[in-house]
C-alpha cells in the first residue's frame, strides 16, 4: 500500500525512481481479520467524496471519444468553469474544483493556449483568469517515458514508483480531479488488451486512495464504435476491463447537422458543431439523460433535448421545407422535383427528408405541383385558395421554425 513506501530518487532525482521499503507489512499483516466496529458501521458512506453532485465523485472515471472530437478542449472548459465554482452541464460544485491534467500527447504550451482561448470565449475577468490559473495545473510528460503500469514477469502491474512520485508531487496541492491524456500512453500498450486496461485501473485506484480525488483517463473510441456513434459504456477502444473498472463513464460522439436537428429541434449555424455526451455509468447517483453540447470555437453551451415524437419531427421538417418554397416563390423562383431534391445544403436536410416532406406537403395540399408536358416549366407552388370574395391570394405560411 502506498503509505508504506518511501521514494528514493535515482539518476539525479528524475521522475523515475526506485523504491526502498520502510516497515513493509507482511502478507499476514495485510490479511489479518479486522472485525467491523459499531463506529465503522455508523460512519461508513455509500459514496466517495462528492466533487460535483450528480456528475463527479472521488473515484475512477473514463472519458471516451474519437480523435478530433475535442475531448481535451472540453476537459479544459470543464476544469476552467469548475475552478470558479461555476455550473457545468447543469451541475454546480459546492466548492471550487482543483484539476490537474497530465499529458503525454499535447505539449504544455498547446494546452495553455487552449485554456486561454476557453477563458476568453467565456469572457472571464482578469481576476477570474488568475483564479483559474491557481486551480488548473498541467504536467507535461510528453517527452518522458512515464507509465502508470509495467510488465513484471508476465503480469501487468501498477508502476508503484511512478505512482508514488506523482502522488507526492500532487499531495500538498490537493487536487480534486486528475486527468490522464491520452490513457493509452500511460499503459503497457494494447497487445494485452484487458490486462493492460486492468493495470491502469489498479494504478488509478491507488492514486484515488492516496489523493482522495477523481482520477480520469481520456480514452479513444473503437473504430467501429466511432463510425456507428455508439454511446454505451463499452464504446472505448480495446477491451471491457477499463469501463468495468470505472465508476463513471462519459462517451462523447459528434452529431452532424441533421442528427443535431432531430435530437434537439434546433439548427447548427455556420461554424458550429454538435456533440452528444452520454453518461452510461454513474455509480453514485441516478442516471442522467444525454447531454447535447453546441460548440463554436472554444465556446460550449448545453442544449435541451428534443422530446418530440417522430410525427412531430416529420411535421417540423415539412414546415421548414414549406417555408423555403414559399419564400422562394415570392422571389420568383420556381423549383422542379429535381431542383428541390438538390437543396440539401440550403435546407440542411438529407434528400430523403426533403422527399418525405414534399410528399407530406403534396398530400395535405399545402403545395401543388404543376406539371407541363413536353416542355420545361414544371414546378411546385404554394396552395392559393380563394378568399370570401372569390378572389385568389397567395397563402404564405410562417411557422416559427427555430
Amino acid at each position: 500500500r502506498p503509505h508504506h513506501w518511501r521514494c528514493v530518487p535515482a539518476n539525479g532525482g528524475r521522475v523515475m525512481s526506485v523504491l526502498e521499503t520502510v516497515n513493509e507489512p507482511t502478507l499476514a499483516d495485510i490479511l489479518t481479520l479486522r472485525p467491523i466496529t459499531m463506529d465503522e458501521l455508523k460512519n461508513a458512506q455509500l459514496a466517495p467524496r462528492t466533487i460535483v453532485s450528480g456528475f463527479l465523485y472521488a473515484d475512477v472515471r473514463t472519458r471516451i471519444a474519437a480523435g478530433g472530437v475535442g475531448k481535451t478542449t472540453l476537459s479544459l472548459y470543464e476544469a476552467a468553469r469548475l475552478a470558479l465554482g461555476k455550473t457545468v452541464w447543469g451541475k454546480t460544485p459546492e466548492h471550487p474544483v482543483r484539476t490537474c491534467i497530465i499529458t503525454r500527447e499535447d505539449r504544455r504550451g498547446i494546452l495553455v493556449a487552449r485554456l486561454r482561448e476557453v477563458m476568453k470565449a467565456q469572457q472571464f475577468t482578469e481576476q477570474e483568469k488568475r483564479m483559474v490559473l491557481e486551480r488548473v495545473q498541467i504536467i507535461d510528460l510528453s517527452s518522458e517515458s512515464f507509465r502508470l503500469a509495467h510488465i513484471v514477469g508476465d503480469m501487468v502491474m501498477a508502476h508503484i514508483s511512478n505512482i508514488i512520485n506523482l502522488c507526492e508531487a500532487l499531495k500538498e496541492w490537493a487536487p480534486d480531479w486528475v486527468i490522464f491524456d491520452p490513457l493509452v500512453s500511460f499503459g503497457v500498450g494494447e497487445s494485452r488488451v484487458n490486462d493492460a486496461e486492468q493495470g491502469l485501473i489498479e494504478a488509478f485506484r491507488i492514486i484515488r486512495n492516496e489523493l482522495d480525488c477523481c482520477v480520469e483517463g481520456i480514452h479513444h473510441s473503437g473504430k467501429a464504435n466511432a463510425r456507428d456513434k455508439t454511446t454505451d459504456q463499452y464504446s472505448g477502444r480495446g477491451g471491457s476491463a477499463l469501463s468495468d473498472g470505472s465508476r463513471m463513464v462519459a462517451v462523447i460522439q459528434p452529431l452532424d447537422a441533421n442528427e443535431w436537428l432531430q435530437q434537439t429541434g434546433t439548427r447548427l449555424e455556420v461554424g458550429e458543431s454538435g456533440l452528444i455526451m452520454s453518461l452510461p455509468k454513474l455509480s453514485y447517483c441516478a442516471p442522467l439523460p444525454n447531454l447535447y453540447i453546441r460548440r463554436w470555437g472554444f465556446h460550449f453551451s448545453l442544449e435541451a433535448a428534443n422530446n418530440a415524437t417522430p410525427d412531430q419531427i416529420a411535421q417540423h421538417v415539412a414546415n421548414r421545407v414549406m417555408d423555403f418554397i414559399t419564400a422562394e416563390w415570392l422571389l420568383g423562383r420556381r423549383y422542379t422535383k429535381a431542383d428541390i431534391d438538390a437543396q440539401t445544403e440550403k435546407l440542411n436536410l438529407t434528400r430523403t427528408q426533403i422527399r418525405q416532406a414534399m410528399s407530406e406537403l403534396t398530400v395535405s395540399e399545402r403545395v401543388v405541383y404543376h406539371e407541363i408536358k413536353g416542355k420545361s416549366g414544371s414546378h411546385y407552388e404554394p396552395a392559393t385558395p380563394a378568399d370570401s370574395n372569390g378572389d385568389t391570394h397567395q397563402k404564405v405560411v410562417v411557422l416559427g421554425v427555430k
